[in-house]
């Protein structure tokens, strides 16, 4: 059960970040190696991100418990943003 709730949740990070990414490339872009090491830095992305979350997403997870996900999943996360920010500019001539 809680590895679906964590799938839908990562399902949503991405989708947020496809949406906003021309917000998350400049505070992620070169920095993300450096973000996976800072617990202070996940911390203030995990609360940017959760406030951009859906209200029915947010009234089901709180805060914490999404913060605590975001930091214990960071690796995977960072590898997913860095992908997503990356893609287009792979895809330039």
């Amino acid at each position: 059960m809680f590895e679906a709730v964590k799938q839908k949740i990562e399902a949503e990070i991405i989708t947020l970040v496809s949406q906003n990414q021309h917000l998350i490339t400049d505070f992620v872009g070169q920095k993300a190696s450096g973000l996976v090491n800072d617990d202070a830095a996940m911390t203030n992305f995990a609360s940017k991100l959760y406030a951009m979350l859906p209200l029915m997403l947010r009234s089901v997870v709180s805060q914490d418990t999404f913060t605590s996900f975001v930091l214990d999943n960071r690796q995977r996360l960072i590898a997913a943003i860095t992908a997503a920010t990356q893609a287009p500019n792979e895809k330039k001539p």
